[in-house]
């Protein structure tokens, strides 16, 4: 197997160009896994500026990539081949670069938006969410549950006061002894730090305040 490794490293690219795919893609679905290593040496420059033309991001193109390549490792097995090897493996890549952009942005979107009352109420965009739209939004929907036990105490009391006890600013006021304009001063700044909390999650970055 490593001298089979070695060898298929060393192809030149005019080597790889001129490797026959359907032959390795017979290979592959007849059993001999390797063969889809040397298809990934054949096209990985190529998918790698597909996904870099859209994205624009180097980090984000090697994630697709590998994306890419293990979604047509696991679905390779089912290939008809009613078309080009590249061009069923140019529509993977496209498909990929469309989710993750389009992921990309409802967080951006929700960056700039009005938080929701609830994380419940994420369920509610879209009279029919798609099951991957509700696992976004469900997990969306934890992370803004921790995000606000991460505010100061008063404004984590205001904001619960408001969308979890769905209180208005006046009686919000008199419940915490304070003016409807300290009120209103507290669910700004809930939401402003809300959205900063969120920013790392929201633009796919580490999130150091997570406890998990």
């Amino acid at each position: 197997m490593q001298k089979t490794k070695r060898t298929v490293d060393m192809l030149s690219a005019n080597e790889l160009e001129s490797i026959d795919e359907l032959t390795l893609v017979t290979r592959f679905q007849n059993g001999d896994t390797s063969a889809f290593n040397t298809l990934v040496l054949k096209y990985q420059t190529q998918i790698a500026k597909l996904i870099y033309k859209h994205v624009k991001d180097a980090e984000t193109t090697k994630d697709l990539s590998q994306e890419v390549f293990l979604k047509a490792y696991k679905a390779l097995p089912r290939f008809k081949r009613d078309s080009a090897f590249y061009s069923w493996l140019y529509r993977i890549a496209t498909n990929c670069c469309i989710d993750f952009l389009r992921k990309k942005k409802r967080r951006q979107d929700f960056l700039y938006d009005e938080l929701p009352g609830t994380p419940e109420e994420f369920l509610l965009f879209g009279r029919f969410p798609s099951p991957s739209h509700i696992v976004e939004m469900e997990e969306l929907g934890n992370m803004i549950a921790k995000a606000i036990n991460h505010l100061p105490p008063k404004q984590q009391e205001v904001f619960k006061l408001r969308y979890d006890q769905k209180l208005p600013i006046k009686e919000i006021a008199l419940h915490i002894n304070r003016s409807e304009g300290t009120v209103k001063t507290h669910l700004h700044n809930a939401h402003r730090n809300l959205r900063e909390l969120l920013r790392p999650y929201l633009e796919n970055k580490p999130v150091e305040w997570d406890e998990k």
